[in-house]
């Protein structure tokens, strides 16, 4: 249409949201490849060299074929060792997967004692040279380079009437063992540069992560933000209109001033609940704890009068939660014992909040009429849905919550509320209830990040 084209030095700039390219990939292609090539020339070099050694120097074939076997099974036993150190995950993408400098001395020595059968295995000191650089560290390699090499250089005429050494005898030896040195020291500078591309990565992701998380929280103030001011606006305003007229009511009906004043008690509590709603909304940090909050919670209630006992039980050992997980209970706890207290004609009511090592869980247990779960996620949701069902083995948590048949479809709204904000904080609802026989509803938190905050 008439987008722009994204200019090509742009193309494989990281966005946000994209994974850089992972560096670990080249430097392990690079080392598999080094890997590689050493295990051809291992495969390669003794063979000719017995096949030489038996042609030119007259070496017995079965001797000749051993030197190289016992060569090729030095190699081959290592390589094995050092593949099963790097599926145990003992060794770093940029390892080249040596076993150990034994294997290689002993390598090494083996090579050595072969070339006293024939010159022909010389030639196998061009895989050595790469060996010890990177199995013996960066001061024994070079100096165990130099020993190689010269023994390459001066093993052809040990034990033999010649007196000289060729140019080529020399100059072949000394030109490997120099080539080595230099692709080892670049292929060791590859390595660290890949290795600070993988820390420059991995920091950028992080950046990454935390712009993205800055984003998050931006957007949650603001809505946070938007939601203080429209309860302050509608509800907390619609309260405080309730307090005004139930009290001009109360002054001009004296008769009915006590339950004026009830009214006007009720909705002031409420007012003041909106008011901690817009404050909690910009200041999350709790002003009290969850015991607390539910002692709050039952002093409202309690305040409103009979016919329901009220009562509150701890168990275990109180551990402080995160912010949001007290909001999540007190307002759970809230929502359900005014469940209680509007429908379940309850002589008493038990809430049980019990600390456990990973959970918190809040029970709560009326003695009322009770009702049918299935039949309120009907009514609510417009569809047959059975309530949550704790697994077999689950500890029993949970507040109650009761409806009347003819408030059936409030009271599914409030359980699916309740659901979805303990869903949000990774929490469960358990509902046991019968017609006639009371309601137990249960609430289980997990107890996240309890060790970072400790």
């Amino acid at each position: 249409m008439n987008a722009e084209p994204v200019p090509e030095q742009e193309s494989d700039r990281p966005r946000i949201g994209e994974d850089p390219a992972p560096t670990g990939d080249t430097s392990t292609a690079l080392a598999a490849t080094l890997r590689g090539a050493m295990h051809v020339a291992f495969l390669v070099l003794p063979v000719v060299g017995a096949v030489r050694a038996i042609t030119a120097d007259g070496v017995p074939a079965p001797l000749a074929i051993l030197c190289a076997a016992v060569l090729a099974v030095i190699y081959l036993l290592g390589s094995q060792r050092a593949l099963r150190r790097g599926d145990a995950g003992r060794a770093d993408t940029t390892d080249l997967l040596l076993p150990s400098a034994p294997w290689v001395l002993a390598l090494t020595a083996a090579w050595m004692a072969t070339t006293f059968v024939s010159p022909s295995f010389v030639w196998i000191a061009f895989t050595l040279f790469f060996l010890v650089l990177f199995a013996l560290g960066p001061f024994g390699g070079p100096l165990a380079l130099a020993l190689v090499a010269l023994w390459a250089i001066v093993s052809p005429v040990l034990g033999r009437d010649e007196a000289l050494l060729g140019v080529g005898e020399i100059l072949g030896p000394l030109i490997g063992a120099v080539f080595s040195l230099v692709a080892h020291a670049v292929y060791r500078r590859l390595l660290r540069e890949t290795d600070r591309n993988r820390v420059l990565v991995t920091h950028l992701r992080a950046a990454q992560a935390e712009l993205a998380d800055s984003e998050r929280r931006k957007g949650v103030a603001e809505e946070r933000q938007r939601l203080a001011s429209d309860i302050h606006d509608s509800l907390a305003q619609g309260l405080n209109s309730i307090v005004m007229l139930s009290r001009a009511a109360g002054a001009a009906h004296p008769s009915a001033a006590e339950e004026f004043s009830r009214i006007e008690r009720t909705a002031r509590e409420n007012l003041a609940d909106a008011r901690g709603l817009v404050r909690d909304l910009a200041d999350r940090a709790p002003r009290t704890t969850l015991e607390q909050a539910l002692r709050e919670v039952i002093a409202r209630v309690e305040a409103l009068g009979p016919p329901t006992r009220w009562e509150l039980r701890v168990d275990g050992t109180p551990i402080e939660l995160a912010p949001e997980q007290v909001e999540t209970l007190h307002r759970a706890a809230q929502s359900l014992v005014a469940n209680v207290q509007r429908h379940a004609q309850a002589q008493r009511c038990v809430l049980t909040l019990a600390w456990w090592p990973d959970r918190v869980s809040l029970d709560v247990v009326d003695d009322g009429r009770g009702f049918d779960p299935s039949a309120v996620g009907r009514a609510a949701d417009g569809a047959a849905t059975a309530p949550a069902v704790r697994s077999a083995g689950a500890p029993a948590a949970g507040p109650a919550a009761d409806a009347s048949a003819p408030d059936r479809a409030e009271g599914g709204d409030g359980l699916r509320l309740l659901r979805a904000r303990m869903d949000r904080a990774g929490g469960t609802v358990t509902i046991d209830s019968t017609p006639g026989e009371g309601t137990a509803v249960g609430l289980a938190l997990p107890l996240r990040d309890q060790e970072a905050r400790s």
